[in-house]
Parts: C-alpha cells; structure tokens; sequence
C-alpha cells in the first residue's frame, strides 16, 4: 500500500539503514555507497543528497543524487560521470514486491521547477523497465562482464588468442605485476598525463586518485597494480572492489613500453586476483565501441559477455526550452549533431 511506504530525506543516524539496503540490493554498486558519493562531492564540489524508503520501519530503497546547478538552473544525476562514477539511480531491496511503487515514489520524490534534466545510468541487469514507465528515455550502451567461476585454466581459456599471446609476451619481457600503494601515484599519473595528452585532454586532479586510494585501501574496496619492467614502473591499473564484483575504473601506461604488453598481463593478473579472492563478476565497465574503439577491442580480448547498461534521462519543459535557445544560438553545431543519426 501507498500509505506503508515513507520517503524522507536521509540523515547521519541512517548509517545502519542505508547499509542493511546496500547488503541488500542485487543493483548496489561502490558508486551507490555514501562513502563513494562523500569522496566525489568533495573532489568536484557537487553536492549530493540521499532519500531513503521504507515500508513499516523497515528500510527497503534508496536514492542518492548529484545536484549540478548551471547558473539558475540544475542538472540532477544520480551518478556523477563527469567523475568516471559509473553506475547509479534509485535501488531497492531484493525480493520486494512491490518494487516498482518504492523506485516510483523515490524518483517521482525528487523535484524542482529549475531542473532541466533528471540523469542517471543504472547498473547493469537493472529493470530498466521502470524507468521507461516514468518516463525516461533509455539509450543502451554497453559492458563487458567477466564471470570468474570455474578452474583458472578456464577463465584463460576464455581470454581471445590474441590477448593471451600479448600475456605471454609481457611474460616473456619479465614485466611483473605487483600490489602498489600511493608511493606509485606521482608516476602513475605520469602515465595518465601521457595518456590523456595523447587525446588533448587532461586527466582528473591527482588528489581523487589519491583519495580513492587513501579512503578505500583500509576497506578493501580498492585494488592497485603497476607493472615493472627493469625495476621501473611503465604501466598501472586501479581497480574498485564492492561485494562480489571488482570493477575496472583507471589503467595507463607509458607509451613507450606498450609494445612489451603491460596493460595485458595486468589484466590476467587482476582476473586471476579477483577469482582467487572469491569475486563473481569482473566488470571493465563501458564498451564504446564507436568512440573509443581501441578501447573497446582490448576489453573485450578477457572473456566477458556483452551486458547492456543504459543512459536514462528525462527533460523537463523547462531543459526543452533551452535545448531549443541553444540550438537556435549555434544553427551549425545543430545541424552536425543531426546529421550523425
């Protein structure tokens, strides 16, 4: 019933609440922790609000948005990937029956006459459905989930050949692959300057790499691999682990030593980690195979599936009006956004 579910705005003393939901939810990710959303409002200076649900006093959905305000107006996104925060949106409690009335009241809770576009990208096998009834519009992307059950030989039987060739080749140019800390980080972001140059870009400030090293090392929610050639650093990986899923989130290398395959092995390494470790899933999150096709070829060389995700937004009269002023502002620019589809 409507009159058994309470939304209300979350608060400190909700800690145990908010972590009995997350224990909870089949769709909890590390981006839907408040310890995650904390870190990304304080790196990016976007702050962020959580209301809870609950049915009878027991506490059974939540949802945590980013309040991106542009001048008068906002932006709300449940996840910020401005920030590589990946997946987000309101989650619910497994095996509730009447989800769809829990994730309604929580969306439908979240409003403001200055809004131009609610955002959010759930994580993947999420009822995706849902969303479409509230209107959102659905764009699918897609990831690359690895599952890590069976023997280690089959999970490399798995990888493509040419993946495994490249392993071996890393092997074969004794790269080794070792836990790293954050002595490693002013050279790592060496490497992710490099990288991101490469595309005239910059990479995000050091202190979110190493605040998410800092913060989530003593909860075992961070994994971060370098790999050495000679003694020297010439590529690394971090990696998020929550629950039973470790997530690919931030790899770069030196482009000098990319021939020797380092990005390869440290992969295989983080496979072998991951199963060794009792994870189910390893997610390289986000498969864009037109706009970043090297990208997409190289995660999908390690024997994951496809998985659909989605991009579910919804515009509001006031975020169509401006649309329609900017387009008007900047005709050809619209008009080369058009001729794409």
């Amino acid at each position: 019933m409507d009159s058994d579910i309470v939304i209300r705005n979350a608060s400190s003393e909700d800690e145990e609440n908010i972590k009995y939901i997350l224990e909870h939810s089949r769709d909890a990710t590390i981006f839907h922790t408040p310890e995650w959303n904390k870190l990304v409002s304080e790196e990016f200076g976007v702050p962020n609000k959580t209301i809870i649900a609950k049915a009878d006093s027991t506490p059974v959905g939540i949802y945590t948005f980013f309040v991106d305000s542009k001048g008068l107006f906002k932006r709300i996104k449940s996840t910020l990937r401005e920030a590589d925060s990946i997946y987000g949106g309101p989650i619910t409690t497994d095996n509730l029956k009447n989800k769809k009335e829990v994730i309604k009241k929580l969306v439908m809770q979240v409003k403001d006459r200055y809004v131009e576009y609610y955002r959010m990208y759930p994580p993947p096998d999420y009822d995706i459905e849902l969303l479409k009834d509230l209107g959102y519009n659905c764009r699918k992307l897609f990831t690359s989930i690895t599952k890590l059950e069976g023997s280690e030989e089959e999970l490399w039987s798995k990888i493509d050949s040419k993946r495994r060739n490249l392993v071996r080749k890393a092997q074969a140019n004794k790269i080794k692959i070792i836990p790293a800390d954050l002595s490693f980080i002013d050279i790592y972001y060496e490497m992710l300057s490099e990288l991101f140059k490469k595309v005239g870009k910059t990479p995000f400030p050091k202190s979110y790499y190493s605040s998410i090293l800092q913060e989530f090392s003593q909860r075992g929610w961070v994994k971060f691999l370098v790999a050495l050639h000679q003694g020297k650093p010439i590529a690394g990986a971090i990696f998020l682990c929550f629950k039973d899923t470790v997530y690919y989130w931030s790899g770069a290398s030196f482009m000098e030593y990319r021939n020797l395959a380092p990005n390869d092995l440290i992969q295989w390494e983080i496979i072998k980690w991951a199963r060794a470790n009792q994870y189910k899933y390893y997610d390289l999150v986000m498969i864009e195979r037109e706009r970043l096709p090297g990208i997409a070829h190289f995660k999908l060389g390690f024997g994951g599936e496809l998985v659909p995700i989605y991009e579910a937004i919804k515009r509001t009269p006031l975020g169509n009006l401006t649309r329609c002023i900017k387009a008007l502002s900047n005709p050809r620019k619209t008009i080369r956004r058009v001729k794409k589809f």
